[in-house]
């Protein structure tokens, strides 16, 4: 379907600066081994090694779009739904919606895909006054009232008269997504998963295949009853930053909140009125691209995927990691106790990374790494770390079991002094140093030592 709005050459509604045009693209199921930009599969279970296909019921009704080779555009399909009959939700429904979609911007006369979105929720199928979204077919409308958007927020996907309301997933469950994306996306993603494993695998010219396993997470839920009459002049610029559309606490504390320049002093300022108490929790399963880190260009390769970093804080870091004073750190916040007012809250942090970008921050050889996870601020409650060593090129590490105040999740790298010449990071810019070779004696036995900064063993001076 070609809409003439959205033409990248004739287009000026934006002046004249076309550039300005973005696209979403909505990932359909694959329909062939050869498509591309597509759901290829998913499968849930109790745990990895369980693991139930799920079956393909249906594409939701929605815009559909073909892709435009001229641009580079990639098209846009709907969501698609699943069954998995042995695997209900938390509700018992089993039927389970996948959303991917990417965001593309226009530049050099063609588009470029920057952002992406994965995630799967369980879904119940609710009647009522929604809506799909869709182009009004009658003539007399104007370009730019064209589109009528899906109705309700809070549904995973609407069509007319439909919705799929959310559900949470059972206990102890185990999801592995496969998609077929642009070999554009790149960098960093967040997410609202555990102990995820990550794979990328080169298809096509254009396309990788990422295979993502993880658990969800239980999200604690933050919720004032407040009249909008009553707000505070505080509470009303926070809404109008964050909630004059939506429900008003998604983009503070929600299954996103990636913006902790709102969302922790948006929890700090409830936690006394709410008794530090959360008003319940949902599960989700979700990641998506997202900013890089500070403190070294080695965060900075948008080539390649370089890492997922997720938790179930109910704020958290918008962006990847910061390497400050040797370690990176990432900020987490939340409200300590469940709404019993008792049981508290625990938390969990998950940081899958590739080898390589340790080694770029720390200047490491390619002997094996070790890494190790603290908490930073506040009580350091019942913290168990869990640290995994390098498997094919990425390196795992988790921490779970601490209690929630604002708080800073550290990761060092370390690796053992006669395998490794550390030599401290640089503040922005990554450190592959070269290795050299010099030759150490002792009276008359010589070595020769090949390092990045190589040094003479004990007892031996160099020639």
């Amino acid at each position: 379907m070609t809409v003439p709005l959205c033409d990248p050459v004739n287009n000026q509604s934006n002046g004249n600066i076309p550039s300005a045009l973005v696209a979403v693209s909505v990932y359909g199921p694959c329909e062939s081994a050869t498509q591309e930009n597509c759901v290829e599969s998913f499968a849930i279970g109790k745990d990895k090694d369980n693991l139930v296909q799920a079956t393909l019921i249906r594409k939701v009704k929605s815009i559909n779009f073909d892709p435009v080779p001229q641009y580079k555009y990639i098209g846009s399909s709907s969501i698609s739904l699943w069954s998995v009959p042995g695997f209900p939700s938390a509700s018992g429904t089993t039927t389970y919606a996948v959303t991917a979609t990417s965001r593309s911007g226009f530049a050099n006369n063609s588009f470029y895909v920057g952002d992406l979105f994965a995630g799967v929720t369980p879904y119940r199928e609710q009647t009522g006054d929604y809506r799909q979204t869709k182009i009004d077919p009658d003539p007399n409308v104007a370009p730019e009232n064209k589109y009528r958007w899906g109705s309700d927020q809070f549904c995973v996907f609407a069509e007319d008269g439909l919705c799929g309301v959310p559900q949470d997933f059972p206990e102890n469950t185990y999801i592995s997504l496969k998609i077929r994306i642009p070999n554009q996306v790149g960098g960093w993603f967040r997410g609202r998963i555990q102990d995820p494993t990550i794979e990328v695998r080169k298809i096509s010219n254009d396309n990788n295949l990422l295979t993502v396993s993880a658990s969800p997470v239980k999200v604690s839920r933050l919720v004032i009853p407040r009249l909008k009459s009553t707000f505070t002049d505080q509470e009303k610029i926070w809404f109008n930053n964050n909630g004059s559309y939506g429900n008003g606490l998604l983009q503070a504390s929600g299954p996103e909140a990636g913006i902790p320049k709102n969302s922790f002093p948006f929890i700090e300022a409830y936690r006394e009125p709410l008794k530090d108490t959360a008003a319940g929790s949902n599960t989700f399963w979700n990641l998506k691209t997202t900013a890089w880190g500070e403190g070294s260009a080695c965060l900075r390769d948008k080539s390649r995927i370089l890492g997922v970093v997720s938790t179930n804080a109910t704020a958290y870091n918008g962006g990847s990691p910061s390497f400050i004073d040797g370690a990176l750190n990432y900020k987490v916040s939340g409200l300590h106790y469940m709404p019993d007012g008792k049981t508290l809250v625990q938390g969990n942090y998950s940081l899958i990374m590739r080898s390589e970008v340790a080694r770029c921050l720390y200047g490491f050889t390619n002997a094996p790494i070790q890494a190790s996870v603290s908490i930073v601020g506040g009580a350091e409650a019942n913290v168990a770390t869990t640290v995994t060593n390098e498997s094919k090129g990425w390196i795992t590490m988790s921490a779970a079991g601490f209690t929630f105040s604002e708080k800073t999740i550290q990761v060092k790298f370390t690796q053992a002094a006669e395998a490794a010449a550390v030599k401290p990071p640089a503040a922005v810019a990554p450190i592959m140093k070269k290795k050299t070779t010099i030759t150490c004696v002792k009276g008359n036995v010589s070595k020769k030592v090949t390092a990045v900064s190589p040094k003479c063993p004990a007892g031996y001076k160099k020639k």
